[in-house]
């Protein structure tokens, strides 16, 4: 696919030339060579196809961190294709050779960038009263840190397709946080993430997967 300048022969095509297809992608004079044959039907490119159509669900179910965990990205880039491009060079989705796609959800990472993380952060369950408690160090300065940076945690429950996303505070604060879980979604089986964010919204760091104490 190439970019291209509009000029008076072009700025209306929307339609192809010999083996050209002229469109415009997000606002952009953008030309494409014509497949005369789709030949991806090796095992590979087979796998290739599983895995970003699972991929696509995947990312649905993580829209609500990955919206404001991407904020780093290529101008022309949305947040799910952020999101897309780093799940897919982790590893977090394998395809085996009946193409049963397998998700990693340790291996996922819903938000991406330099900011850094408290150095260490934990989360316990209280099943009875379905809530988790997040607990973290306290740092006042340090590189690629902001008293005022805001901490977030990415609950998933994946067998439900169901996710939310939780306010954690700041990383100055020094008290428990303690989040109510949905009724319905089982308590063995959540996916729990952290994250955080400068105050401008502008730095985002890499998430952690949490294992329940």
């Amino acid at each position: 696919m190439a970019v291209f300048r509009s000029t008076p022969m072009t700025e209306d095509v929307r339609q192809s030339i010999s083996n050209q297809t002229f469109a415009i992608v997000r606002g952009q004079n953008v030309a494409r060579k014509k497949i005369s044959r789709n030949s991806s039907k090796t095992l590979p490119q087979q796998r290739q196809r599983s895995r970003i159509k699972r991929m696509a669900d995947v990312e649905e179910l993580f829209e609500l961190s990955s919206e404001i965990g991407f904020p780093k990205r290529p101008a022309t880039w949305t947040t799910a294709n952020a999101f897309t491009s780093a799940n897919l060079k982790n590893g977090a989705l394998t395809v085996d050779d009946s193409l049963e796609v397998t998700v990693d959800y340790a291996q996922i990472l819903c938000s991406q960038g330099r900011r850094k993380l408290p150095r260490t952060f934990a989360v316990t369950a209280d099943t009875e009263s379905r809530t988790l408690t997040f607990t973290h160090s306290v740092e006042s300065r340090g590189r690629n840190r902001n008293v005022n940076d805001k901490l977030y945690a990415m609950v998933v429950a994946p067998e439900l397709e169901d996710a939310e996303l939780f306010d954690l505070g700041t990383r100055a604060e020094s008290e428990p946080m303690t989040i109510n879980v949905p009724e319905g979604w089982d308590m063995a089986s959540l996916e729990i993430y952290v994250f955080a964010l400068s105050p401008n919204g502008r730095i985002a760091s890499d998430s952690r997967h949490l294992t329940v104490e």
